[in-house]
């Protein structure tokens, strides 16, 4: 089933359903079918063929729903932007993506006004708050396209920077979106019946596909929180009476560190599960969220490039862990042999539902696509019960002096035990001479003080001396990658943020 037919479908058997709410705006799947029906034949009368590149750059909003559609049914491939670059970042994006129309919103095109002139194939800038487009949108016709879709269509390019630690875009295709949708939700036991509470930005595969796709073809309802603050999203479970809540780990962790007084002064009785993937997570804090909220958490694993890879579930979970594959796995070495079970190794997948490509760049493809299996870069650790544990990425682990290897999240976790830490991040920061200073970056809680002293005793008496920081700055956010990791290339440069 390709993603036009997803949404057909689902809007034909429950057209009165709420889709998508925010705030006080509510779209049911019929109304949700027609507007992109609608914004996919006014692209047609722009000219757009099938394939052609259309990027979105809008807003955590049910607009980048009708517009990511109306692409799609309009034959093109969607470029996901994220909201969170600067110009100059979309700059490169957008050229390196070949678009040649931009779905966007006035606050976007006035930031890029200085650039957009000079991208070559870029033809229409359609603000989707403007008159014009609504205009445009309006005059036309709310039947479906007449366009064939095939399953192994190109559908979405995604930008990430993950595997290889450079910018650069992501292929799927109908089929590689659509591939684990069923698994996924039988995983967490999702059905139309459900509320989905959404903190992820649909512009990273997470949210898209997990959170939207995998609810728009169950016929769930999809409540988007666009900006999160614990309080917010308590608010929206009490009154949308959510029963999945999606996040990164991030916002689950903000949600554990909540008061128990707090917590009990909402009514959060239909919340169920809470699904967690983008990053590892602290077991500790997980399990604080089970107990405070009575829900089961679920965490995923997966790459832009692989989609889901490995899950809990609801009758099949162990905190700590990603789960168990839904895939074929290798754990190897670094000379290319499978570890023993219980040893760390580099994870290396084999998925029916794989990205094509990456987008002009054959050579990058070739270094993780080798005979059907993709080499992740992502070192894991295969425990006695058949669990996944993700360890850190090979290019994040710091490395001593003496050839001792440091996973950060070690560090970060024992961080995140002191009563007065809120955030957390280890990495190795550049200094003058070329070498690493391991370095803990640290945001304490409201009204809570320590110094470097303090925080130094509290690392010594929980960790081994060569794991130990050897400086702490207290800073008051940690920079945070759209899809809501830790940035650790910006930490690991002294950046200032």
């Amino acid at each position: 089933m390709n993603i036009k037919q997803i949404l057909e479908k689902t809007a034909s058997e429950v057209p009165q359903k709420e889709a998508i709410i925010l705030g006080s705006q509510r779209i049911t799947y019929r109304e949700l079918e027609e507007a992109s029906n609608k914004t996919a034949n006014a692209l047609i009368g722009l000219r757009l063929e099938k394939g052609d590149h259309v990027a979105i750059l809008i807003s955590h909003s049910p607009e980048w729903v009708i517009n990511y559609f109306g692409v799609i049914k309009a034959g093109g491939v969607a470029v996901l932007l994220s909201s969170m670059l600067k110009a100059p970042e979309l700059d490169s994006l957008l050229r390196d993506s070949d678009a040649k129309i931009l779905l966007t919103e006035k606050k976007f095109s006035q930031m890029l006004s200085a650039v957009l002139s000079g991208i070559p194939l870029l033809r229409p800038v359609l603000e989707v708050d403007g008159d014009s487009y609504k205009t445009m949108a309006a005059g036309s016709s709310a039947a479906s396209p007449d366009v064939d879709i095939d399953d192994v269509d190109e559908a979405t390019i995604i930008y990430t920077s993950g595997v290889l630690g450079k910018q650069k875009g992501v292929v799927h295709t109908h089929a590689s979106l659509s591939g684990p949708l069923s698994i996924i939700s039988a995983g967490i036991e999702r059905g139309k019946e459900d509320v989905i509470i959404d903190t992820v930005p649909f512009f990273y595969l997470f949210g898209l596909g997990e959170v939207l796709l995998g609810s728009v073809i169950k016929g769930c309802t999809v409540v988007i929180i666009p900006q999160f603050t614990p309080r917010a999203c308590l608010e929206v479970i009490q009154k949308e009476r959510g029963s999945i809540l999606f996040g990164v780990p991030a916002i689950h962790n903000a949600l554990a560190m909540l008061r128990d007084e707090v917590i009990k002064s909402y009514d959060l009785s239909s919340l169920k599960v809470g699904s967690t993937a983008g990053a590892k997570s602290s077991p500790r804090l997980m399990k604080m969220l089970e107990d405070k909220f009575n829900l089961t958490l679920c965490e995923t694993y997966g790459l832009s490039e692989l989609f889901v890879v490995s899950m809990s579930t609801l009758d099949n979970h162990k905190l700590g862990t990603v789960g168990k594959p839904i895939c074929d796995l290798k754990v190897i070495d670094d000379g290319g042999k499978e570890v023993t079970q219980g040893e760390i190794g580099e994870a290396v997948f084999k998925v029916p539902w794989v990205m094509k490509e990456y987008y002009k760049a054959p050579d990058l493809t070739a270094q993780v696509l080798k005979d059907g299996w993709f080499y992740t870069g992502d070192l894991v650790r295969m425990d006695e019960d058949g669990y996944l544990e993700y360890v850190e990425k090979k290019s994040f682990i710091i490395v001593t002096s003496s050839g001792l290897k440091i996973s950060p999240w070690e560090v970060e976790e024992v961080l995140l035990r002191h009563p007065g830490v809120a955030e957390a991040a280890y990495v190795g920061v550049k200094d003058v001479r070329g070498g690493q200073i391991p370095t803990a970056f640290i945001v304490l809680k409201g009204r809570q003080s320590a110094t470097a002293e303090e925080m130094s005793s509290f690392c010594c008496q929980n960790l081994a001396d060569f794991k130990l920081p050897k400086k702490f700055e207290f800073v008051g956010s940690i920079p945070k990658t759209g899809s809501g990791k830790i940035d650790r290339q910006r930490l690991k440069g002294g950046m200032q943020f």
